[in-house]
This record gives C-alpha cells, sequence and structure tokens, in this order.
C-alpha cells in the first residue's frame, strides 16, 4: 500500500514538473521568438554576409571568399582608413568631454544641500530630444551666418570672423562639431549614474578621512572615485559605445563632409549599403567596428572591474 502511494506521488511530481516546464515554454516563447527572428537571424545571416562578394541583391548567385573581403577593406580601402581615423579622433574627444564634464557636474551637485532633483531634470533632458533635432539645434548654433549664436558669441567676446564661422562647413572644426553636440545629449545619462554612486558612498567615510587630514583633493582621488569603480564601469560603457556607433549627426548635419571630414564608421557602413549596394564591404565595416568596441569594452572593464571596486 505505501509503495503504491509512493509511486503516485512521483507520478503526480513529474506530471507538476512537466506541466511547469510547459508554463514556462509558453511564457518564454514571444522571448525566444523575437530573440531568434530579430536578433540571431539577422546577426549569424550578416556574419555570412560578409564572408561572401554580395552586391545589390542579396539573393543573386554569390562567391564566398572568407575572410578576403575584410583584408581588403581593412589594407586597401582608403574610405575606410578615413573613416577609422575620424571615428578614433571622435571617440576620444567625446569621451575625454562627456566623461570628464559628467564626473564633474555629478561631484559638483553631489556637494549641494538644495536643488539636487531639478538639477538632475534638467540635465537630463536634452535625452529625451530625439538626435535629429538635436543636429538642427547645434546645426543653427554652428552656422556660417553672422546671427548664429556662436558667432554672437565671438562678436560679444570681440572674436568676430569676416567672414563668420561655418564649424560645420570648415573640415577643421566638422568633426569637434558633431562631437559637442553628442556630449551635450549625453552628458546627462552619465551625470546621473555618477551621481547614483556618489549618493551610496557613506557620508562617515569622507568625514573620516577628513579628520585623517585629507583635503578634497586626496579623499576624491584616494577614497571616493575608488568607491566609484562599479558606476564608473557603467558610464565608461555608455560612453564608449556611444562614440563607436555615430551615425545620426553626420547622416541629418553633415553628410560625411564637408569632404569626408565626418566620415564615420557606421556612416560607411551605410553608405556602402544604401548608395553604393555593397552589401559585403557594408558587413564588413559594421563587424569591423562591433568588434572594435567589444574589445575597448573589455580593456575598461579589466580597468574598472566591479570585483575590485570597494563599496561604501
Amino acid at each position: 500500500m505505501s509503495s503504491s502511494i509512493a509511486v503516485q506521488k512521483r507520478r503526480m511530481q513529474a506530471r507538476r514538473k512537466r506541466r511547469e516546464r510547459r508554463n514556462l515554454l509558453v511564457f518564454l516563447l514571444p522571448m525566444l521568438f523575437f530573440i531568434v527572428v530579430f536578433l540571431a537571424f539577422p546577426l549569424l545571416s550578416s556574419a555570412y554576409l560578409s564572408l561572401t562578394d554580395i552586391r545589390a541583391n542579396i539573393f543573386e548567385s554569390h562567391k564566398f571568399i572568407g575572410l578576403r573581403g575584410y583584408y581588403q577593406t581593412i589594407f586597401k580601402d582608403s574610405f575606410f582608413h578615413t573613416a577609422m581615423r575620424n571615428q578614433t579622433v571622435y571617440a576620444i574627444s567625446y569621451f575625454v568631454l562627456t566623461f570628464s564634464v559628467s564626473l564633474f557636474l555629478a561631484i559638483l551637485i553631489n556637494e549641494l544641500k538644495k536643488g539636487v532633483g531639478v538639477l538632475q531634470v534638467i540635465f537630463y533632458l536634452p535625452m529625451i530630444i530625439p538626435l535629429s533635432i538635436v543636429g538642427g539645434i547645434f546645426l543653427w548654433i554652428f552656422s556660417g551666418t553672422g546671427n548664429s549664436f556662436f558667432n554672437l558669441v565671438l562678436a560679444r567676446l570681440g572674436l568676430a570672423q569676416t567672414p563668420p564661422v561655418n564649424v560645420y562647413g570648415d573640415p577643421r572644426f566638422a568633426l569637434f562639431g558633431l562631437v559637442i553636440a553628442r556630449s551635450w545629449k549625453m552628458t546627462g545619462f552619465t551625470l546621473i549614474i555618477f551621481l547614483a554612486g556618489l549618493q551610496g558612498i557613506s557620508k562617515e567615510v569622507r568625514e573620516a578621512a577628513q579628520i585623517d587630514g585629507a583635503n578634497f583633493r586626496q579623499t576624491l582621488f584616494r577614497v571616493v572615485l575608488p568607491m566609484l569603480k562599479p558606476y564608473l564601469l557603467i558610464g565608461v560603457t555608455w560612453i564608449l559605445i556611444n562614440s563607436m556607433k555615430e551615425f545620426d549627426l553626420p547622416a541629418v548635419v553633415t553628410f560625411g563632409g564637408p569632404g569626408t571630414a565626418t566620415l564615420t564608421l557606421y556612416y560607411r557602413a551605410w553608405t556602402l549599403a544604401f548608395e553604393y549596394w555593397e552589401m559585403s564591404r557594408s558587413a564588413q565595416v559594421s563587424f569591423i567596428t562591433a568588434i572594435l568596441i567589444l574589445a575597448i569594452s573589455w580593456v575598461f572593464n579589466r580597468i574598472f572591474r566591479p570585483e575590485t571596486a570597494q563599496r561604501g
């Protein structure tokens, strides 16, 4: 009798586990469908596309060329070299500007007694503005007319130029104009991340350092920033990804110009695909950019490893 009851219990448990697995699968199916159809399939298709010589029609007959296309793109494509150089200058400038400004503002706001919430909202507001509109705003600010905001400021400072300065029309300044526009939009996000980390650091820790004789600079660099490492990693990764996938502003504001002064890697990939119909070469540039992002992210992850950070 007891053995039959035990067998029945095992059967009920088995049925319950099958039912739980079935219910779990039902709830996971929409997400699995999304991952397979919109992530995995496009990713694998693009990877295969980058190893072929397909041009305009992805359904036409093609030849598998392996990594030879990557070799041609990396070593033979002068436009890719220009885009890589522009992307490097852009990424470094954008990283330095956004990281330093957002960290400085976060430290400054964290020292305030009142108005912290209001300032957070003010600095975050540009994040909700589409990049296309941001591009239009800065196109007016840096336009080459005498009544543009930038030229009016130069005139007020006694630095007016004749003819007026056209930032986006000058190959020397156009790329940095895009850096300023993008940084203005994105600084608020990293500022809030850094501010959240600063507010999570116990005031007692800082007071103890000050009692031991540490000044503000020593407290900042030897106490606060080491404890801020997990938040620095998040902010740095966000800034890095944005610095390497610049497409919107060159497409809206400068169209990669003047000349090739603002030609970035993603904009190069777009022009290859939708202007020259070089689908394989476009995929190659995209994957090279993705690999660069992963490699640099790994380096920063080693520098700002959360497991080595001290938490308050």
